[in-house]
């Protein structure tokens, strides 16, 4: 609680402070961006978790963020080749760049995404040069862009296109590019090659190309396992002395975070705190005491769902000049979302929702099966569809390729609506089912909301090696475990209920959640940690069939361990989550634990 508070002062501190004297950075971002293509590693949502977790803090103010515009194709043209340029229509040139299958329509959106995002940095570049402030756009870095071809995600090397838009405008000053990303910045230097007044500096794990020397060009390959101290050390030898040497009048930093321990598809090692000292090193290397260069930042690379956290603790620090740790995304999202859900409106069903269950004279006439089927007996079909309008639910599966989600609510014969949407107006393909209807029994004592099923899939989509099938699957999910988990949640405060609360089929549905989710029965609680215990640093695919194929084995009885759904909650009211929080039942969970002894034996180990 006193965390809570001293965290919502400091939020209304710093918003007088920028009320007063608004910081030295300028942010441009376009909503757009999540948008773009869905598949891959990479988070759409990544700009926007950012802004998100800036304008909760009060480091920035949505008004004040610059919105790009496309650029022309003539800037466009003073990096890229015209014949590299019509290729890009073509669906399989954009699919290779990219590394995901397109459509001829997403190829062709993901080309205006990328051209989009071109503009940002062009917008940046003019705002940093304009304002003499440091200037972060939440996009771009695509550094891999060479004159005649795109590659590894680049279509358009933004950076470049920037820099020579500036020099036909008559821009004179040395330029420097200090590319950060864990990737090779090989496109960048193929296109300054013989361009001495544009030094590229990148530090790497590994040369993209072999023979692509510039004739201004700092290059260093640094291998895989890079940690903090390898890093910084090579980096405080190298770029001091190359800014005083090249005398740069502006600086381009792509603060990459792919570096970082557990990217999806990094190799290093570095922990935030090493990253978030790149970032304050190189900027104080710009804009110091006694020289405030011009300074545009770009996103550049990143991959995974906790990726944006890096960069979110680098532009915190830049807008305050305090460090802010950003919060867990899912509370990121509860945040977004409760704010959005004070826009509802309770009709037809305020009463119940307050926890008055007397029947209603329309109940005991048995008019209510005429009546329109209303979710939790509060909202009808086009208030939840409005609701995953409004929580950009219905755009995620949109940006999947599912252009017109349509959503149905049907009412059962037992306690619960289904929620249903399907990809068109004809229901072609099954997205999203839930079931879901109010209880007193599962939780006994509480008002929760009771999921008795949740589907969420993609049937255009592939298992692969990194998203492998999982038991009770039929296609992938859709990517909105976390998102539908907190639209319930708010829903359940806007309800004034006590939580929300599941009985999993399988192991994995309770570990994703184990952070916020606790079995009502201390004992199966107690049983679901030991099980955890037992197959941590196993991956959770693995886990789960091991699980599923009875490769646990309980060590005194020799029995094989077998999943047990059973109910277990997600605490919404002080009410609920004092219960689960209360000594009597911690001191449950540990009685029940100290006579569970379980081991993971693979098939055809004795016992």
């Amino acid at each position: 609680m006193l965390e809570g508070t001293t965290r919502a002062v400091g939020r209304v501190g710093r918003w007088l402070r920028y009320a007063v004297r608004p910081p030295d950075v300028i942010f441009v971002h376009d909503p757009s961006y999540s948008f773009g293509v869905a598949g891959g590693l990479m988070d759409l949502a990544r700009a926007d978790k950012i802004m998100g977790f800036l304008t909760d803090e009060r480091l920035i103010r949505r008004q004040d963020v610059d919105r790009p515009r496309p650029p022309s194709l003539e800037n466009i043209l003073r990096v890229h080749t015209p014949e590299y340029l019509e290729t890009l229509s073509d669906p399989e040139v954009m699919s290779e760049i990219l590394g995901v299958a397109l459509t001829e329509p997403e190829a062709h959106r993901a080309l205006d995404m990328v051209r989009l995002m071109t503009g940002g940095t062009i917008q940046a570049t003019r705002l940093a040069l304009r304002t003499h402030k440091a200037a972060v756009h939440l996009g771009g870095g695509f550094h891999h862009a060479r004159p005649d071809r795109g590659m590894g995600f680049c279509a358009i090397n933004d950076v470049a296109v920037a820099i020579r838009r500036l020099r036909a405008r008559g821009f004179e000053e040395p330029v420097l590019v200090v590319d950060l990303d864990l990737h090779d910045g090989n496109g960048t230097r193929a296109v300054f090659a013989s361009d001495p007044t544009v030094h590229t500096f990148s530090i790497h794990n590994e040369q993209w190309e072999e023979g692509d020397d510039a004739v201004a060009s700092t290059s260093i390959a640094l291998g895989s396992g890079v940690t903090d101290e390898q890093l910084m050390d090579v980096l405080r030898d190298t770029l001091p002395p190359l800014m005083r040497d090249h005398a740069p009048g502006l600086v381009f930093y792509l603060a990459g975070v792919d570096g970082a321990a557990g990217d999806a598809i990094g190799d290093w090692k570095l922990s935030a705190k090493g990253m978030l000292e790149r970032d304050r090193f190189v900027t104080d290397q710009v804009r110091n005491r006694e020289q405030r260069i011009p300074l545009v930042v770009v996103l550049a690379g990143g991959y995974g769902h906790t990726a944006w956290r890096l960069s979110a603790r680098y532009f915190g620090w830049l807008a305050s000049g305090s460090v802010i740790e950003p919060p867990e995304e899912a509370e990121l999202l509860l945040r977004r979302f409760r704010d959005i859900s004070q826009r509802w409106e309770l009709s037809g069903g305020e009463k119940r929702a307050s926890g008055d269950w007397g029947l209603t004279p329309e109940d005991i006439m048995g008019q209510v099966t005429h009546q329109e089927a209303r979710f939790l007996g509060t909202f009808p079909r086009h208030a939840m569809e409005l609701q995953m309008e409004q929580l950009g639910l219905l755009d995620r599966m949109r940006v999947r390729g599912f252009r017109h989600p349509t959503v149905t609510l049907d009412a059962t014969e037992g306690l619960g609506q289904i929620l249903r949407v399907y990809s068109d107006h004809e229901h072609s393909e099954l997205l999203m089912e839930l079931k879901a209807g109010r209880s007193r029994s599962m939780v006994p004592g509480f008002d929760v909301i009771e999921i008795e099923w949740l589907l969420l899939q993609n049937p255009r989509a592939e298992f692969t090696e990194t998203r492998p099938q999982l038991p009770g699957q039929k296609h992938p999910g859709l990517g909105l475990l976390r998102d539908i988990a907190v639209w319930m949640i708010v829903v359940a405060e806007r309800l004034s209920m006590d939580g929300i609360a599941f009985a999993p089929s399988q192991f994995y549905m309770a570990a994703v959640g184990r952070k916020h989710l606790r079995f009502v029965d201390p004992e199966v609680q107690a049983r679901f940690e030991v099980i955890r215990d037992t197959l941590a640093g196993v991956d959770l695919a693995d886990a789960t069939h091991a699980v599923d194929r009875g490769m646990l084995v309980d060590e005194s009885t020799g029995e094989r361990i077998k999943w047990q759904p059973a109910a277990m909650v997600v605490p919404v009211s002080p009410r609920l989550q004092e219960q689960l929080d209360s000594e009597e039942y911690r001191e449950a969970v540990e009685r029940a634990r100290v006579n569970l002894r379980f081991e993971l034996r693979r098939p055809g180990e004795a016992p």
